[in-house]
């Protein structure tokens, strides 16, 4: 059966027709393969910074032209996603840092900002919709992509099938994820730089572990990068990756200080950053699917009535834990009271209570050290006679 496709070779953009081929692949056909795996390895030749401003058609055919490489771009199967002219479109990647990628590490990177990716054929590179690449998964419905990629990244099991966690550098592991989750990735290497990390994507995590079963994408992604000293903040539906320094100011969040000296001399954030679409959902769920998502522990109090049950909405975008919980507990009239490392929600009436005690307990504290500081005091020099 035939099909209309985009063929981009190696003289420029040309209209041709493709064909569904299922014959098995012939001994010219290996020969042919195996030489465009070689292409895939070579060093790109293109300016990684000057991509963003570049269609799909005019990055493919610059790659095509240095490299030797044909493309065959199947428009069909993005119309069938409601993605019309793909060639003309952009990827949300605007810069990627090319020096030392090879085509495929630099295809793997760029071609899911624009929602796609490719498969290698005995003779040339067919690029796909990136949700094609899974069968298994059913064609998400139209809406909210960065609500989408946040249930996928709370929701979905990781799966690294045979995958050696700490033996795979961190390019190669957003590559893979990538194309297996259909996410995108952008990996702020001028913020590395800048904390002294010239090589991030060569850096391997150092994750003991015993199995990573039940982890979900966030919290698969959070241990990893927390190796080194990483986390990812999230911007118009692309996983950033940023130095923890770096997404503390972005995210206007303090550092916790006390853990530095405990966590190898590598940063770490005071509160996890949260980012999670509400729409019309009950406080107490919300909080409950916020506290298990990051690993949080929030308590709400029976002071709080039926005002746990009222409905709430936001869109948090890597926003500190603390104001996260305390804008869900503000729309329903309650209030956040701090206990340690706990959040616990309750009435403005307990949570002014509680304030009240904890300002008596300082008073009477300051009381005390201040008796104490009496009764030490020498006594007054004796009067001269």
């Amino acid at each position: 059966m035939s099909r209309l496709v985009w063929l981009v070779i190696a003289c420029g953009l040309v209209l041709a027709p493709g064909f569904a081929n299922d014959t098995k692949t012939l001994p010219n056909q290996n020969r042919a393969a195996d030489a465009l795996t070689a292409r895939l390895k070579q060093k790109v030749k293109i300016d990684g910074s000057k991509v963003g401003a570049k269609t799909l058609a005019e990055v493919l055919g610059e790659i095509a032209r240095s490299h030797d490489i044909s493309f065959v771009l199947l428009e069909n199967e993005f119309k069938a996603q409601q993605v019309v002219n793909i060639k003309d479109k952009v990827s949300v990647v605007k810069s990627l840092g090319a020096d030392g990628l090879t085509v495929a590490e630099f295809l793997g990177a760029w071609l899911p900002g624009l929602g796609a990716t490719y498969q290698l054929r005995p003779e040339y590179i067919e690029v796909i919709p990136l949700r094609a690449v899974r069968a298994d998964v059913a064609p998400a419905k139209k809406g909210d992509p960065v609500e989408q990629l946040l249930t996928t990244l709370a929701s979905t099991e990781v799966d690294l099938e045979n995958k050696n966690l700490n033996e795979t550098p961190l390019f190669e592991m957003l590559g893979f994820l990538s194309k297996k989750y259909s996410l995108v990735f952008a990996v702020n290497e001028s913020a590395f730089n800048a904390e002294g990390f010239p090589n991030i994507r060569d850096v391997k995590p150092t994750v003991i572990t015993t199995a990573l079963r039940g982890q979900s994408l966030h919290q698969h992604l959070s241990m990893i990068l927390e190796s080194f000293g990483a986390t990812y903040l999230v911007k118009n539906g692309v996983i950033e990756i940023v130095p923890v320094r770096h997404a503390a100011v972005v995210a206007k969040s303090p550092l916790d200080t006390s853990a530095i000296s405990d966590n190898g001399g590598r940063p770490r954030l005071k509160e996890p950053l949260v980012s999670m679409v509400v729409k019309e959902k009950a406080l107490n769920d919300t909080v409950a699917r916020l506290a298990e998502t990051y690993d949080l522990t929030v308590v709400v109090s029976p002071q709080a009535g039926e005002a746990r049950f009222l409905p709430v909405n936001a869109r948090l975008l890597n926003a500190p834990a603390d104001r996260a919980i305390e804008l869900l507990a503000i729309q329903c009239d309650l209030r956040v009271v701090r206990k340690g490392s706990v959040y616990l929600i309750t009435s403005k009436e307990q949570a002014n209570e509680l304030f009240s005690e904890k300002l008596e307990r300082e008073r009477q504290k300051i009381e005390l050290e201040r008796l104490r500081k009496e009764s030490v005091a020498p006594p007054p020099p004796a009067p001269k006679k």
